[in-house]
């Protein structure tokens, strides 16, 4: 009789194995669609005393495969953030025609009408006009490349700000690991891994996990950015003349040590693609504004006086193109417009001139005319997006290849977790059954003893 007793101890150890069998498989499927969740599995081992017993619930983890998924997305995160700050750029450079390009030809139109009357006051107002608008055009799109770099800045700001939230909340993570026990650390490794790949989109970290449970981080290059539960803030320092965020750690500069992660592509557009599209703008302001005013001085205005500046002069190139405004005094007086080359009433040679200056080469070291400049301009900031946006979709591609590898392991498949579940549902039956049955033998001797 003792052994139906232990056959009914062994009996119940299984169902209670089988019962642990179906809530794991049960919450498996219940975080099917959970960001960063790691599919459990159910630990048994035969019992030293016959039946079987549950010895734990492991989450089926690959940290290789996890150190590889966070290798590869701070590139693809870089150049998303690259792309979307370029495509705003090359949004605002405007369509062709209805930018620069046809201020320009809108402006040497207005010398061609001189031309062809030049003592006309008519084709004077036009000139300038035409000038005025000309210059806005320039003010506006230096403008808008300013608040372009303004906005990347922001982003550099914001995304720091995230590093040192997440940075935050990987330390608390490790602490709280550190006394949790079974299901509890699992779910806080998840949430960890979540944080951890959620840093690495922002910037390229380096995670070192220790024999305690927690992990290490280091951002740029090896600085420690987490440390146990300990954690060294990224700080943000406005520096002159722009008031640019700087970033550092413990006083040492990083900002040029950030090489991939949005805090990259951000940084890339705020300190070398938008510099750059500024600086061939304002060389591309300062051309137009030395040639026409160089031709301009040559000849003679409608009261046959020697011509003056007919743009404003310009201190240099940088800064030419939102400083670019008419002279005063011609902005003043349509009749300080240079049209003759003599001095003679009806010549026209100065404002035929300043009208072929629409074809001659002057910008790019003498190989290209002034909107020939703008489209090499408005071509560099459309091939940089688009180089941007192909290397994005190639870094993309690669990352779900090692995420699907990694899911493999980690991820919950429904077809896998319907098989476990009738696999225990069907093991918890017949070990009632045989329960069932051993229970009722038991009793039926229990009563045989009793009766005699």
């Amino acid at each position: 009789m003792s052994g139906l007793f232990s056959i009914l101890t062994m009996t119940s150890h299984a169902l209670d194995a089988q019962r642990a069998g179906l809530s794991v498989t049960g919450n498996n499927i219940a975080n099917l669609n959970t960001e960063g969740y790691s599919r459990r599995a159910l630990l048994l081992a035969e019992s030293l005393i016959g039946g079987v017993e549950v010895q734990g619930i492991r989450a089926r983890r690959d940290l290789l495969l996890e150190a590889r998924v966070r290798q590869e997305i701070p590139a693809e995160a870089r150049e998303a953030a690259l792309a979307d700050s370029l495509s705003v750029v090359e949004t605002a450079l405007g369509r062709s025609g209805e930018s620069i390009d046809g201020r320009l030809s809108a402006f040497f139109d207005g010398f061609s009408a001189l031309a062809s009357d030049p003592s006309s006051t008519v084709a004077r107002d036009g000139v300038l006009q035409q000038g005025r608008l000309l210059a806005r055009s320039f003010n506006d799109m230096a403008a808008r490349l300013t608040s372009a770099r303004r906005d990347a800045d922001t982003q550099v700001r914001a995304g720091v700000n995230e590093v040192n939230a997440l940075a935050t909340r990987v330390a608390r993570l490790n602490q709280a690991i550190g006394g949790a026990i079974g299901g509890d650390a699992e779910a806080l490794r998840d949430e960890r891994e979540v944080a951890l790949q959620q840093l690495a989109e922002l910037a390229d970290v380096s995670v070192l996990h220790r024999d305690d449970g927690a992990v290490d981080v280091s951002i740029a290059g090896g600085r420690a950015l987490v440390v146990g539960a300990d954690t060294y803030p990224v700080e943000v320092t406005s520096t002159p003349p722009a008031g640019l965020a700087s970033l550092s750690i413990g006083g040492a500069d990083i900002t040029t040590s950030i090489a991939r992660g949005r805090l990259a592509g951000a940084l890339d557009a705020r300190d070398t693609r938008l510099p750059a599209y500024q600086a061939r703008l304002d060389e591309l302001a300062y051309g137009v504004a030395q040639s026409v005013n160089t031709v301009h001085q040559g000849g003679f205005d409608l009261n046959g006086n020697p011509g003056q500046a007919f743009f404003a002069p310009l201190a240099g190139v940088a800064g030419a193109a939102a400083a670019l405004q008419l002279d005063a005094a011609i902005d003043a007086d349509p009749t300080l417009v240079a049209a003759s080359g003599t001095g003679a009433p009806g010549d026209n040679q100065t404002a035929r001139a300043l009208a072929d200056l629409r074809d001659t080469r002057t910008m790019s070291g003498g190989t290209a005319t002034f909107s020939e400049s703008w489209g090499q301009l408005v071509y560099r900031v459309g091939s940089d997006t688009q180089t941007a946006r192909a290397e994005q979709q190639s870094r993309h591609e690669v990352v779900a290849q090692v995420a699907r590898l990694r899911d493999q392991v980690s991820g919950v498949s429904l077809d896998e977790e319907s098989a476990n579940m009738l696999k225990f549902q069907r093991a918890y039956e017949a070990n009632a059954r045989f329960f069932s049955t051993v229970n009722t033998v038991l009793d039926s001797l229990m009563s045989f003893v009793g009766a005699s």
